[in-house]
């Protein structure tokens, strides 16, 4: 999460600056376009990355519960 912050940070960062010294509007609108890009793609990561940690967790999760549920089945027998 905190990468993901001084990113954020760092890409306002440097739209302010984009937008404060490149005079000519199309290579503005090029280089504004570049970093949109490179901020999509960040949360697009970000979003995967989130994904494959709850599915993760969530497949932990249930083999503890199911090696557990055996556990009983086997002291039970």
């Amino acid at each position: 999460m905190q990468s993901s912050t001084q990113f954020e940070q760092n890409r306002a960062q440097l739209e302010q600056a984009v937008h404060n010294t490149v005079t000519d509007p199309a290579l503005r609108n090029a280089m504004l376009l570049n970093i949109a890009g490179m901020a999509a793609a960040m949360q697009t990561e970000i979003r995967m990355v989130d994904a494959a940690l709850r599915t993760h967790h969530a497949r932990n999760r249930a083999r503890g519960l199911a090696g557990w549920i055996l556990n009983v089945r086997e002291c039970a027998a």
